[in-house]
């Protein structure tokens, strides 16, 4: 029976067995650039919680398993961060001794260009050296159902002399013992440690090794031999750990393979500690062999993707999420699937991002949604939207009472809305001291998060005064996760859960400002280390988990446009990008500037992983062409109408007030790319009290009789063949939302093909 502390029951109502691991508990420091050795000064990060057994312990806790850990530390700082560490995810740390005048453990890490590493150890000469079992430690045994040994823990006579008595404790108390060999290429040629090893793996039920380690310790010289040898001598199961191989298990006359979970990797340090305690809990908790493989699998695919050994320990809701998105060649739809809900059927491998705050648009995009039973994702831009008011003049609690309204009016529930935020960062306030506009862009994220809005693309990759364009990556994310820490807080306030979306490769919002004839392309190195950066800038600001909450990454696939051009999709020159998507597990990418792309092209985007699709210029252009169709289609039935024509307001309102187009146009341009330029700046326009009046002006005299169908096939030629078949009302103001809403149809042909939608 076990003790009281450890009673605890799984989701079948059974007691749950207290795990208990021994061996070296230490700190990990890691070198920040690739290269050979440690004969020249470098950059280090860390220091990490660390140790096979100090790992394989805080992925049991992690998985609410009861455990402890039997071990030495020094009083020291380095201890403390273990024992801190441990104690915080579950781990009983009564049975680590603390001892005066000795030193924590150590190993230094540096990778080679290769992948592969070298260490300097300070680990057998440390406290760790001096584990013994004291009377907490044997009294923590003596509750104890489950015992696992490494071998890296093995470095000594006496540590093997531990690992035997500790073994033979559990066994007697009716437990198990698992053993993974761990070997390090340290400890290689001291033929003590093998007959330790040999000692070990007779008297284990699970035996755990990897890849060569299978053969290692017994007379076979194939693997399949090995194994044969290994049950023969009374081990219950052997399972091999093959990395991106996945891993295989052993049984009595039974054999399952299980392939892995395709991950980019940034650090392997501890991953098959992190698979072995999964694979223990599981089958503890009586999960079947299959499920149990699957979930160690994840478990070392989600510790490879993590900076420092103990930072991957994970969950059982992180491995159910990475498993839910597949093996390699499967792309993630992890956002996709969130913003379509839980009530939602089949999950679309895209999602169309509605960037607009023009009250037709909005119109159009629930009218949209609402006949194909799909959610609407609405974002606002900080320059539009922002505690401030923006160019609209709205705060983001204006914007949603606005999107609210318009969602009661045409009866689409406003549970079906998703609000995003685009660009949240400094950039509304780039021409103030970085300091200033960070301030102001905080408020900018509270306001946004206390609106409701649950998807934010934090963006502080635009510089300030005196700063370049674009900032460094680091500085870009460092102050990203500032946002991303005033996010979490407001959340936590509020009950909400949002998602992210980073990303410093970010196209300006509402079209290039630059040259586009040689766009280049997000390189996959680019993209791992805009990623590298942000994790990071989180863990650092505390905001660890808002970075599992990033759920999209903004990259640049070579599509843009510009007052006069459309760079449309190429997917040979994104097939590098793309592919690098498969390693980014619980990531989309997110494409900007999709505006004016072509529909195979937005499906090819799609196709290729660019999963969230932004429009905005391209909807209020498309709205633009509708109203100026109904503007000369009015001056063709009435040639007096021209004294009172959209487009000559229009053209009064702009040259009255130029800040919005003056800088962009130049030259003898100026006068039609105000009107019908693709970066579509009349949009600032429109919410003008002369503008508003003139459209409804406009919508009034038009509605006083018929639009005659041969003038909307003059003039709106698009909407003719919806007319003529009677699909379609011949009044001004469904005219101009179906305008709008022949682009949305583009964009959902991409991105819900047949069979994907649901009821919102």
């Amino acid at each position: 029976m076990l003790k009281a502390a450890y009673v605890q029951v799984n989701r079948s109502g059974t007691e749950m067995a207290l795990v208990v691991t021994l061996g070296e508990i230490l700190v990990e420091i890691m070198a920040k650039e690739r290269g050979q050795g440690f004969r020249q000064p470098l950059q280090l990060v860390g220091p990490f919680p660390s140790g096979a057994p100090a790992i394989f312990i805080d992925q049991v806790a992690k998985l609410g398993q009861p455990c402890g850990i039997i071990g030495c530390v020094g009083d020291d700082d380095f201890g403390r961060v273990n024992l801190a560490r441990l104690s915080f995810d579950g781990v009983d740390v009564s049975a680590v001794e603390v001892l005066p005048g000795h030193t924590t453990g150590s190993a230094f890490v540096r990778y080679r260009d290769d992948g592969s590493r070298d260490f300097v150890y300070n680990i057998k000469y440390s406290a760790s050296g001096r584990a013994r079992l004291t009377e907490t430690g044997r009294r923590l045994l003596g509750d104890a159902g489950h015992l696992h040994i490494s071998g890296a823990s093995l470095f000594s006579g006496e540590l093997v002399d531990l690992a035997i008595t500790a073994a033979e404790v559990v066994k007697g108390n009716g437990g198990s013992v698992s053993f993974d060999p761990n070997l390090r290429k340290e400890v290689m040629g001291d033929r003590g440690v093998f007959v330790a090893l040999k000692k070990i793996l007779s008297i284990c039920d699970t035996f755990l090794p990897s890849g060569d380690e299978l053969t290692l310790l017994t007379d076979a010289a194939e693997p399949d031999a090995a194994v044969t040898e290994i049950l023969a001598s009374g081990v219950g199961a052997v399972v091999v750990k093959r990395g991106t191989d996945g891993a295989t298990y052993y049984g009595a006359g039974s054999r399952l393979d299980s392939p892995a979970y395709h991950v980019r990797e940034l650090d392997p340090t501890g991953a098959g500690d992190c698979f072995d305690a999964t694979f223990v809990t599981c089958r503890l908790q009586g999960l079947g062999v299959e499920q149990s493989l699957a979930n160690a699998n994840a478990a070392g695919a989600w510790a490879v993707t993590v900076r420092g050994p103990m930072e991957g320990t994970s969950t059982f809701a992180q491995l159910e999420s990475l498993r839910s998105r597949g093996s390699a060649g499967h792309p993630t739809r992890a956002l996709v699937a969130w913003a379509q809900g839980d009530d939602a059927g089949p999950v679309p491998p895209g999602i169309t991002s509605v960037c607009s705050a023009h009250p037709l648009v909005l119109e159009a995009a629930m009218l949209e949604a609402a006949s194909l039973g799909e959610r609407v994702l609405i974002e606002a831009t900080c320059n539009q939207v922002n505690h401030k008011g923006g160019y609209t003049g709205l705060t983001p609690a204006d914007f949603r009472d606005l999107v609210y309204s318009i969602a009661d009016k045409v009866s689409y529930p406003r549970r079906a809305v998703l609000l995003g935020g685009d660009h949240l960062g400094p950039n509304p306030w780039r021409h103030q001291p970085a300091e200033v506009a960070m301030e102001q862009a905080e408020l900018m994220v509270a306001a946004y998060v206390t609106a409701g809005f649950e998807k934010l693309h934090l963006d502080a990759s635009m510089g300030c005064l005196g700063e370049p364009g674009y900032v460094p990556t680091a500085l870009a994310a460092e102050r990203a996760a500032r946002l991303a820490v005033v996010a979490q807080t407001q959340s936590a306030a509020s009950g909400m859960h949002p998602r992210y979306v980073v990303g410093t490769e970010v196209p300006s919002p509402g079209g290039a400002l630059e040259e586009i004839d040689h766009l280049e392309v997000t390189r996959p190195e680019a993209l791992y280390a805009t990623l590298d950066a942000h994790r990071e800038a989180f863990m650092a600001a505390g905001a660890a988990e808002a970075y599992d909450a990033v759920m999209a990454v903004v990259a640049q696939p070579g599509v843009e446009f510009d007052d006069q051009k459309v760079v449309p999709y190429r997917p040979e020159r994104a097939s590098a990008l793309s592919a690098a998507l498969a390693k980014l597990p619980g990531l989309v990418f997110e494409a900007h500037s999709t505006d004016y792309q072509p529909a195979g092209k937005l499906a090819e985007l799609v196709r290729d992983g660019f999963a969230v699709l932004k429009v905005g210029p391209g909807l209020t252009f498309a709205l633009r062409e509708a109203l100026y169709g109904l503007d000369q289609l009015a001056t063709a039935l009435d040639r007096s109408w021209a004294e009172h024509s959209l487009i000559a307001e229009m053209e009064r309102v702009m040259v009255g007030d130029p800040r919005y187009w003056q800088a962009y146009y130049s030259g003898d341009k100026q006068a039609w790319l105000r009107h019908y330029s693709y970066s579509d700046r009349i949009r600032y326009y429109w919410p003008y009290p002369a503008a508003q009046q003139a459209v409804e002006r406009l919508f009034a005299h038009l509605s006083e009789s018929p639009v005659p169908e041969p003038l909307i096939s003059q003039f709106l030629p698009a909407l003719y063949p919806r007319v003529a078949s009677g699909t379609l009302a011949a009044r001004p103001r469904e005219l101009v939302l179906a305008a709008v809403g022949e682009v949305l149809r583009a964009y959902a042909a991409a991105c819900h093909p047949a069979g994907t939608t649901a009821a919102p």
